[in-house]
């Protein structure tokens, strides 16, 4: 019995740990997003273009990032500059990550009341 929970919660501590893990990218992803945004936005109002160093940071910002053609599509839109449509599409998909989150987030809550359970249930 007692391996069995142990079972359990070392299970449901691999469990939340792959939820922290996912939630740290969407959450990553979404502040990528909303920078891209207001660069947009600053364009579009007519802000000079980002110098040399904005591109490095933008660089480093995507080093070792999750693979998507959706994602990288709104953020590097290429020869497309600035518009209100990219802006619009940048806030559906920042809803659609925000929808993401927040379904891991409650299902990380729930993970680690399921784990403290099964703990208690050790002891």
């Amino acid at each position: 019995m007692a391996h069995a929970v142990a079972q359990t919660v070392a299970d449901l501590r691999q469990q939340r740990r792959e939820l922290r893990r996912e939630l740290a990218r969407v959450r990553w992803w979404r502040r990528l997003i909303a920078s891209r945004r207001e660069l947009s936005i600053a364009q579009m109002a007519g802000a000079t273009d980002p110098d040399a160093s904005m591109e490095a940071a933008w660089e480093a910002l995507a080093s070792g990032a999750p693979t998507s053609s959706e994602l990288a599509e709104v953020i590097w839109p290429g020869a497309e500059s600035a518009t209100a449509d990219l802006v619009q599409r940048l806030e559906e998909i920042d809803r659609r990550l925000g929808s993401y989150e927040r379904r891991l987030s409650v299902n990380l809550e729930g993970v680690t009341a399921d784990m403290i359970d099964a703990m208690g249930a050790a002891r």
